[in-house]
């Protein structure tokens, strides 16, 4: 031990007391190190859908990353990401299954209410197109 100063306290503490700050402050790290933010969405492929629908124009592998993306996202329990229910929805459509793509639009609107005016919008032309027996290929694909 080190010479006391005055007033009786030693002028270094004790090792016993370091090694008890030591560990302290490792079971504060050890605690808290699983305390970051977790995922609220599982985004999963849809980067790659996005690529294959816009870029490449490849119907089926965008078809593909969005249904792996979806599927993930259950699977993880974790929240589909907005709009992967639309996209997959208005591919759905321009494949010739208005039913499904309605179905898909109606899931974006429960799953993020901020979507619903749109996803109306989309539903009530694909009935329509659906009602003037037109398929998308007829109306170019599009829901305008």
């Amino acid at each position: 031990m080190t010479a006391p100063r005055p007033g009786g306290k030693p002028a270094h503490p004790d090792h016993a007391q370091s090694w008890l700050y030591l560990a302290l402050a490792f079971a504060c790290v050890i605690v808290t190190a699983g305390c970051g933010p977790t995922a609220l969405y599982d985004w999963g492929q849809y980067e790659d859908s996005l690529q294959a629908s816009y870029v490449a124009h490849d119907e089926v592998k965008a078809q593909a990353a969005l249904e792996a993306t979806i599927t993930s996202a259950q699977q993880t329990g974790r929240r589909v990401p907005p709009g992967v229910c639309a996209e997959y929805g208005f591919l759905l459509y321009k494949r010739g299954q208005p039913a499904q793509a309605i179905q898909y639009f109606e899931q974006e609107a429960r799953l993020f209410p901020e979507s619903k005016p749109l996803m109306d919008k989309l539903i009530t032309k694909v009935r329509q197109q659906a009602a003037a027996n037109m398929p998308p290929s007829a109306g170019g694909g599009s829901l305008q």
